[in-house]
């Protein structure tokens, strides 16, 4: 079972923003629907709204956003009528906690849009690409300046030393049985002092031996073969 890593939000703080942004707002909306107590399609839409910042938070944290994109879809647009019709029906009250709610659920609205575009571009789009570029890439690896990462990261002399020795226990085999295939996150270059790394370029699918570890054993499209960082692969 996959679990939350919650390290994948912060590298994204586009993405972060917007959840910190859906968060507050669907607070609001709660408060004000508490208060009102009365209308049953307003705690419709807040237990909606519910489900999908969950199911949100879960597939980024689990990186499950491309085995479930269009179920995320699906749901974030059910969530858009339903919330802009509640807008309509709150908004401009002489009562106080139902303008709050209307208020809350515009907060809502801002970042529902902007997912439904986001979750549903495919990854080489321009918007995925655009937003992509505002990413944090995580180790191993550190980011030259046109955004490929290189080589194994070079934080302190024992991290180097660890990695080493993680590089030097994978046993490369070429006539290994490729199960898995994954997608690249992003661009890698292969360090020229290790004939085992394999670079790789962002999009590009590569077929994987096993999904355990920090390193796993890939084969690109021409038939190359060599380790690749398993934080910069997802398996489709």
């Amino acid at each position: 079972m996959l679990l939350p890593d919650f390290q994948l939000m912060l590298a994204q703080p586009i993405f972060l923003c917007t959840l910190i942004l859906y968060a507050i707002g669907w607070f609001i909306t709660f408060i004000g629907a508490c208060i009102l107590g009365n209308m049953s399609l307003l705690w419709v839409v807040v237990f909606y709204n519910l489900f999908v910042l969950l199911g949100v938070t879960l597939a980024v944290s689990t990186d499950a956003v491309h085995t479930y994109r269009l179920a995320i879809v699906a749901y974030i647009a059910g969530s858009l009528p339903l919330t802009f019709f509640m807008i309509s029906v709150t908004i401009g009250s002489s009562v106080a906690p139902s303008n709050a709610a209307a208020s809350g659920m515009i907060f809502q609205s801002l970042p529902l849009i902007f997912w439904i575009i986001y979750f549903g571009s495919e990854e080489d789009s321009l918007v995925k690409r655009s937003i992509g570029s505002f990413t944090v890439l995580r180790t191993p690896g550190a980011v030259t300046s046109n955004g490929v990462a290189h080589g194994v990261s070079s934080s302190s002399p024992e991290q180097q030393y660890q990695q080493q020795q993680e590089l030097s226990s994978v046993v490369v085999a070429p006539a290994a049985d490729y199960a898995y295939k994954a997608r690249a996150l992003y661009s890698y270059e292969a360090n020229p002092e290790d004939s085992n790394e394999l670079g790789f370029v962002k999009g590009e699918i590569l077929d994987i031996v096993d999904n355990k570890g920090k390193w796993w054993q890939a084969r690109k499209q021409d038939g190359t073969v060599g380790i690749a960082p398993s934080n910069y692969l997802q398996l489709i």
